[in-house]
């Protein structure tokens, strides 16, 4: 998984753990950058309400590097304050297990882990995810644009990198949040050569009890981990 991937995999977590309970529109009237704080803190909001969620995703990537995109898909498991867990299914198997600062990805089919030890940033994301933090504290590495088409559609955030390191792996992160529940619907990123990858869920549940096993990854003895570390600033 290239580190633009690990990256984009923290920071949707955050992003899904701001699925909540229906709440009332936006106050009518607001404007710029008075509607997107209105907006945040609504989302902040809800993160607070999370305990754990668990949904169905398909992620979807297109890469000058493949002849068509690639779609799997699989269940995701979130445990606040920062334990993930996504369990692909489709079309082949994979896990990836998130805790304790240290994300884990094992390919059974071929008999390999990487074992990831998060920097800075990504710790700052782990918080944000258990609502230690706000989502209005991404601003300290991205700058926000929301688009509000208006009627029953979507509101639409569109996240663009300030930090120099992080500029240089990606160029753009789009949430799609649903207007009358302010849930998070779809989610993609572009990376700096213009590779996308977007996810969608389904099938959502919040605040039911999750095992402990699914944030822990027993490895067969025979698989090569391969251990990586990202610099702090990434």
């Amino acid at each position: 998984m290239p580190a633009v991937r690990r990256c984009a995999a923290l920071i949707l977590a955050l992003n899904v753990a701001a699925w909540a309970a229906a709440e009332a529109p936006l106050p009518p009237g607001l404007r710029g950058g008075e509607k997107l704080a209105a907006l945040l803190q609504r989302v902040s909001e809800a993160q607070r309400e999370i305990t754990t969620l668990q949904a169905d995703f398909e992620q979807r990537r297109v890469s000058h590097l493949l002849a068509e995109p690639s779609v799997m898909s699989g269940r995701f498991y979130f445990r606040a304050p920062d334990e993930v867990r996504w369990e692909y299914t489709s079309p082949r198997q994979m896990t990836v297990v998130i805790s304790d600062g240290v994300a884990i990805t094992y390919r059974p089919a071929e008999k390999r882990a990487e074992r990831l030890e998060v920097g800075r940033m990504q710790r700052k994301v782990f918080r944000m995810m258990g609502a230690a933090e706000p989502l209005d504290a991404l601003r300290q590495y991205f700058s926000f644009t929301l688009r509000d088409p208006g009627g029953q559609a979507n509101y639409s955030l569109v996240l663009r990198p300030t930090g120099r390191q992080i500029k240089k792996r990606l160029t753009e992160v789009g949430v799609e949040i649903d207007r009358p529940s302010f849930l998070p619907v779809t989610l993609s990123f572009t990376e700096a050569d213009g590779d996308t990858t977007a996810w969608a869920f389904s099938k959502v549940s919040r605040n039911a009890p999750l095992a402990d096993a699914l944030f822990k990854l027993e490895l067969p003895p025979d698989v090569e981990i391969v251990r990586i570390k990202l610099h702090s600033g990434e």
